[in-house]
């Protein structure tokens, strides 16, 4: 049974550095280094750590340990620590699984071991990572860093009119920040059609007097959970989105007379307008979400050929 352990509770520290010692002695042997560092810690130590913890407990014994840090979409992995009476059964490896399952909006995860800890290589191996780098450590003692990118999921859910209201929320936090820039906000994307199944991502386009002058918020986005991401392959526009791989929120913004407003705008109002387009639109991102539930990529390139149509119809509607 893998739990959530309370670490600042001093009998649970100490639970946990005793297993450590009894881990990482295991772990010296192996690798001829007597020098880790969690050899010294002591239960004061896990008490003050800002690291979350996770244990595996047979029969109300503890057996394995992992603690983890994340900011914004990054997460690295502090510590994995099995006790010897629970080597060869599977500990370790469904400790890391909880980790990155717990963590669906980690867009990066990161661990490090000793170089020739084979066994913990080969546990992250099977578990989707890949080395990154090499450090030496001490004098003939190198570590592995290996990385892990999680895949962003494709899910679309049926039209949920909790959107509306979300965004309302998020245009009057972004109107605090931008507000002397900010000529409109609207609600894009298909979150913003009634009725239409989509992806749970508010889409929130933003019309401002200069571009340039963007930049200087970014710290205020990032306060506010968004990730700052520049044009993001769009010239002249600025992108921040928020949610890591778990995405919630893009915001896109363009400077006044930038064409893309109106193409935005007006796939929404047409889409809109002629709902059984919009049935149409649903029932093909349906389709490729269950085509590609892991593949963000093939399903954005599945509906390409099918936008490009819809926008010269908008067009034509249009005029």
């Amino acid at each position: 049974m893998i739990e959530y352990l309370w670490h600042s509770h001093e009998p649970i520290a100490q639970e946990i550095a005793a297993l450590q010692q009894e881990a990482y002695r295991k772990e010296a042997e192996l690798i001829g280094f007597f020098g880790i560092p969690a050899l010294k810690e002591k239960a004061i130590d896990i008490i003050k750590s800002q690291e979350r913890f996770a244990g595996y407990k047979e029969r109300e014994r503890l057996l394995g340990v992992i603690s983890y840090e994340k900011n914004a979409g990054e997460l690295t992995i502090c510590r994995l620590a099995v006790h010897p009476d629970g080597f060869r059964k599977g500990i370790g490896q469904a400790l890391t699984k909880f980790v990155i399952a717990e963590n669906e909006d980690a867009e990066k995860i990161e661990v490090t071991t000793a170089e020739n800890n084979t066994p913990a290589i080969s546990l992250y191996t099977k578990a989707g990572f890949t080395k990154a780098a090499r450090i030496k450590a001490a004098e003939g003692i190198f570590l592995s860093v290996f990385h892990l990118y999680p895949k962003r999921k494709v899910e679309v859910v049926p039209y949920r009119e909790e959107w509306k209201r979300k965004f309302a929320k998020e245009k009057i936090q972004l109107e605090r920040i931008l507000g002397p820039e900010i000529n409109a906000i609207s609600h894009i994307g298909s979150t913003s059609i009634p009725g239409m199944s989509a992806k749970p991502v508010i889409d929130i386009l933003i019309e401002v007097k200069d571009i340039e002058a963007i930049n200087q918020y970014n710290m205020q986005m990032e306060a506010l959970g968004y990730e700052a991401k520049g044009e993001n392959g769009l010239k002249g526009r600025c992108f921040f989105r928020k949610g890591g791989n778990k995405r919630t929120h893009h915001v896109h913004i363009y400077e006044n007379g930038n064409r893309e407003i109106v193409r935005h705008t007006l796939f929404r109002d047409y889409l809109i307008a002629h709902p059984e387009k919009a049935a149409e639109y649903a029932t093909l991102k349906k389709e490729l979400a269950a085509r590609y539930p892991d593949d963000i990529k093939q399903y954005i390139e599945g509906k390409n050929e099918w936008i490009k149509d819809t926008e010269e119809k908008a067009n034509r509607w249009k005029n």
